[in-house]
């Protein structure tokens, strides 16, 4: 009977260990149109939290046009896109054109894609310094934008004001 009590917690124990591997995917970037009309982004971090990496990456739509669970790395076929790291690149709140992140992050490109092209999905993510707990994200495509009413921005899979954004925030946070 021991034996079977040390095994159920060694499996209680393994399966709880798992369970904190992996960031918890939480819709803190919003994706919107700017007055100049190039897509703006905003990456919120929790709390007193910083942004120390973020990644950018453009796939082939899949054919259904049903969004891609999660922010992978690029494909083959695909090649365009982003990414910054090292010490933390912004401290909380940041908002900058999608193809031009800010100047004094070390950005590595990949591509040359400078604008929104129809087939395609756009994925973000973001996480904070040395955190496992959760990361930002957010995945859209070139119609999802279009279709925005003028204020709105594009979080969390659908359309919505930008005073829902920070409740989305809130409530993610």
């Amino acid at each position: 009977m021991r034996r079977v009590w040390c095994g159920v917690a060694l499996v209680v124990a393994g399966a709880g260990l798992l369970a904190g591997c992996s960031a918890a995917d939480r819709p803190l970037i919003s994706v919107g149109i700017g007055a100049d009309g190039t897509p703006q982004v905003t990456m919120v971090p929790c709390g007193g939290d910083a942004v120390a990496a973020a990644d950018f990456f453009v796939h082939d739509a899949p054919a259904s046009g049903t969004p891609q669970p999660g922010v992978t790395a690029p494909s083959a076929a695909s090649e365009d896109g982003w990414m910054a790291g090292g010490s933390p690149l912004a401290a909380g709140r940041v908002t900058f054109p999608l193809f031009s992140p800010p100047a004094t992050w070390a950005v590595r490109e990949w591509g040359a894609e400078r604008s929104l092209r129809p087939g395609r999905r756009y994925g973000l993510s973001f996480h904070p310094p040395g955190s496992a707990d959760y990361s930002g994200s957010v995945s859209f495509t070139a119609d999802d934008l279009a279709g925005l009413e003028p204020g709105e921005v594009w979080a969390g899979g659908r359309a919505m004001s930008a005073k829902e954004f920070r409740e989305l925030v809130a409530d993610a946070c």
